[in-house]
């Protein structure tokens, strides 16, 4: 579910089954950490992922995943609490991984709020916009953090 949730925050419509694998461990299988990862630019507002959230529905939307999270054992609270977490997440590393990849303040800002927390991820479910929060401090430090 939180990589569900991840792809959808980050623009990341390629999350098609061949960018997803696991390890077998003792106590069953976990997934790999995640990779190509690859944040999509949004037309017209709407998206879809590369792969199903819920039936027949991939709209990149937080409303979707919601509608998903009994299909994973959540309750639509801890769904929400997770998709808190996740915003969360996104926004604290967003300026450490702009430095980490050398943008520059010129495309980090572009990428904030269009492939990364684009507005219409909301649509649906509104309740969480408020969860969205301004971008990120940035400064380009050709140095690196």
């Amino acid at each position: 579910f939180k990589r569900i949730v991840f792809n959808v925050l980050v623009g990341n419509t390629d999350d098609h089954a061949r960018n997803h694998s696991a390890f077998e461990i003792p106590t069953g299988i976990v997934l790999t950490p995640a990779y190509d990862i690859c944040p999509q630019g949004r037309s017209g507002g709407e998206a879809s992922q590369g792969m199903r959230i819920k039936g027949e529905n991939n709209n990149s939307q937080l409303l979707v995943c919601l509608q998903a999270a009994p299909d994973y054992g959540l309750s639509v609270d801890m769904a929400t609490n997770i998709i808190k977490d996740m915003i969360s997440i996104v926004h604290g590393y967003y300026a450490w991984i702009c430095n980490e990849a050398d943008l520059s303040q010129i495309d980090s800002n572009l990428f904030w709020g269009h492939q990364f927390l684009n507005q219409s991820i909301f649509y649906g479910a509104e309740h969480l916009r408020s969860l969205y929060p301004d971008q990120p401090e940035y400064e380009y430090r050709g140095d690196r953090l």
